[in-house]
This record gives C-alpha cells, sequence and structure tokens, in this order.
C-alpha cells in the first residue's frame, strides 16, 4: 500500500532527501518549511559511502563534488602535537566501494533541492502540533491551518515536533560539549592530509574543502545553555586554543567572524519504534547523534532510501514503517553510542586519563580504528525499490 499523500515536515537535508525519493517513484507529497525560503544555514559537512550510494540512488549529479574535496587520509595527534595514529580514507573507500568527499552543507542542500519539484515546498508553514484521526494525519500550522495526509513524515531535527506526537519522550540529552563549525578562507599545508588533535577537554579539527578553503571545527566544554556571542566567538576560541599546534589559530582568524557557528552536541538513546499510527520519523528527529563520527546528515539520506523503499513494498503504511526501523536501528543505535564514546573520550582533563587515551591511539594496532571505521563506512542502503 503506497501512501496517497505524505507531509514531510522540514525541508533540511533529510526532508529533501525524501521528497526527492518519492517524486522518483511517482508518489505525491508536500513539504512544510518553517523557512521562508529554501537554504541551509551551515558549514562544511561529511558524505561518506553509505550516503554518497544514496545520493547515486536519488539521482544527484555526481558534480556536486566538484564543489570539495575527497577524503584521503586522516591523523589523530595529540595537544602536543605528536601524531598518536592515521587511518588511509583512500584504502577505506575502496574497501567500501565508493569514496567520501568534505562539501559546504549549502551545496548538497541545493543539490537535493534540485531533484524536488518546488511547486511541493510550502515555505513560512510552521508546524505546532500533529493530530490523527484514524488513518488520517494532521500537521496543524501555526497560522491555524492544517493539512491532512495518510503519511506524515518528521524530518524536523533535533527538537522534533512530530517526535512529541510519535514517542513524546522529551528533550534529547546532552553530551557535554558544544562545538564551533567554520569555513576559513585559507588552505592547508597539507591537503590531503585531515586531521583531528585531541587536549584536555577540548578539541579540533580541519579538513581541505578545496579552492582554498578549510573547514574546521572546535569543541568546548561548556554548559548546555551556554552561547558565546557571534562578535565574540573568534576571540574565544583563539584564547581557548592559544598554542596549540597546526596552525589551529590561524584557520579561526581566518574565518568571517559571523559565519562562526556554535551547536550544543545532543543525541538521544535509541528508540523502541519510530513510527505511531501514519506519523514516523526520520533522521534527527528519530536517532540524532553527536557529530563526532560526521554521520547526521549520512544516515537521514540513508534513512530517505530505506524508508522509501520500506513504504513501496509494504502491505500497508504501518508494515512499512515498522520494517524500516527494523532495518535501520541498530546501523545507527552503533553509530550513535560510538559517536558518543568517542566524544566523551575527547572531555577527559585529567593527565592520567589523557596520557591514558594517547597511549591508546599510539600503541594500539592501526587494525582496531580501520575495523571501526569500515564498520562505519561499508554500509549499503539499497536500492529505492
Amino acid at each position: 500500500m503506497k501512501p496517497q499523500r505524505t507531509i514531510i515536515v522540514g525541508a533540511g537535508i533529510g526532508g529533501l532527501a525524501f521528497a526527492a525519493a518519492l517524486q522518483r517513484l511517482g508518489l505525491p507529497f508536500v513539504v512544510l518549511e518553517q523557512a521562508s525560503e529554501l537554504g541551509e544555514v551551515g558549514s562544511g559537512l561529511g558524505i561518506l559511502s553509505g550516503a554518497v550510494r544514496a545520493l547515486e540512488t536519488l539521482g544527484v549529479d555526481a558534480s556536486l563534488y566538484e564543489r570539495g574535496a575527497p577524503f584521503r587520509r586522516f591523523r589523530v595527534s595529540s595537544r602536543s602535537g605528536a601524531d598518536l595514529a592515521e587511518l588511509s580514507f583512500t584504502r577505506l573507500f575502496a574497501y567500501a566501494g565508493r569514496p567520501g568527499y568534505v562539501l559546504h552543507r549549502g551545496a548538497l542542500h541545493a543539490a537535493l533541492a534540485a531533484r524536488v519539484a518546488p511547486e511541493a515546498v510550502q515555505t513560512r508553514a510552521r508546524v505546532s502540533r500533529v493530530e490523527a484521526d484514524g488513518p488520517i494525519v494532521r500537521a496543524i500550522l501555526e497560522d491555524g491551518s492544517a493539512l491532512e495526509g495518510d503519511l506524515l513524515v518528521g524530518a524536523d531535527g533535533l527538537h522534533s515536533v512530530v517526535r512529541r506526537h510519535v514517542l513524546g519522550d522529551g528533550p534529547p540529552r546532552y553530551a557535554g560539549e558544544t562545538i564551533f563549525r567554520g569555513i576559513a578562507d585559507q588552505g592547508l599545508a597539507e591537503p590531503d592530509l585531515c586531521r583531528e588533535i585531541f587536549g584536555d577537554g577540548r578539541r579540533t579539527a580541519h579538513y581541505d574543502l578545496g579552492g582554498g578553503q578549510t573547514y574546521w571545527w572546535a569543541s568546548a566544554p561548556l554548559p548546555a545553555d551556554a552561547v558565546i556571542p557571534r562578535e565574540k566567538r573568534r576571540a574565544y576560541l583563539a584564547e581557548s586554543f592559544r598554542g596549540w599546534p597546526f596552525g589551529v589559530t590561524d584557520l579561526f582568524e581566518r574565518t568571517p567572524e559571523d559565519r562562526i557557528l556554535q551547536n550544543g552536541c545532543f543525541d538521544r538513546a535509541p528508540a523502541p519504534r519510530w513510527h505511531r499510527g501514519g506519523a514516523v520519523l526520520l533522521g534527527d528527529a528519530a536517532h540524532p547523534t553527536t557529530p563526532n563520527l560526521g554521520q547526521g546528515a549520512c544516515m537521514a539520506i540513508e534513512d530517505a532510501v530505506v524508508l522509501a523503499r520500506s513504504l513501496h513494498r509494504a502491505e500497508t503504511l504501518a508494515a512499512g514503517c515498522a520494517a524500516f526501523h527494523a532495518e535501520r536501528a541498530r546501523r545507527v543505535a552503533r553509530t550513535v553510542r560510538l559517536s558518543r564514546l568517542w566524544g566523551a573520550a575527547g572531555l577527559w582533563r585529567h593527565p592520567l586519563l589523557v596520557g591514558a587515551r594517547d597511549a591508546v591511539f599510539r600503541l594500539g594496532p592501526s587494525s582496531w580504528l580501520e575495523r571501526a571505521a569500515r564498520d562505519q563506512y561499508a554500509y549499503d542502503p539499497g536500492p529505492l525499490s
């Protein structure tokens, strides 16, 4: 049983990917977006092998990747500048069967939007609540109007309104750190090498973005509600990472101050289901993760393909939603758990713990890091139908 009218709440990466999947299958839908126009505020992100496969399935042109740079090598380093471990992305992605890339989030969003009919997207449409009446599900907008369908997909992110209806399980859990992101107008001395640097309670990383630009992020152990004013973020980072190696403060300095973003790191424990009646969750609304493994957007794109296929094949919408959860739950739970553990190790401050962590990276066999990465990156979301 295919949905006769699908309402997609949220026109972010996950929502547009699912809309593109439905359009490719010839199924009717409408996308509700609260912003006044389509667009993605953000800096950089990684698109890894599973998401590259999914984007192929959705018909996204491979020219998208010309606007970024490929992952080739990844190195973990210490605050003192010592190299601790290295991973060959080239070898890893050869095993996975698809490459991985660093892109500007806006470029990916625009590529997905190009796969969706513009008339199917309604902007300035903020959903305030969801109601169900038998097989009909309604999205109630802030202006009091309502849209009805037989399927409603919550792709509305971390603080999902649709999740309140489906699960009602309260706010997400804070991971103990906030993350700053930006794109510096400066290339890397070794553009084939991306690097993550662990310190005492702080971390930073940088990646070649092509075109003489570098995508970077930096974390800080701040309270969940702490916000550094936008005009003070560059100075805050320069002071927090003063003396760190590999020119990280130069990257902060070469980033326009009004483009340095700050977001708390949140996730959720695995949920026993992602659907209720005709409402189902996707992406961060279903399984938000901390950004440590770069898999948040990737998992939302994978979700879009798997959910569309599950609905296309199932005899009922409920069966399709259940099949989607069954197929995806283990993968995303492992990713959320591993990402949280990686971030927790980065929050260690006691010298003994910091020394032990660095020793594990330095002395541990290189194969363990590659095995963990293979499990993450070799995933195949499969065909659309």
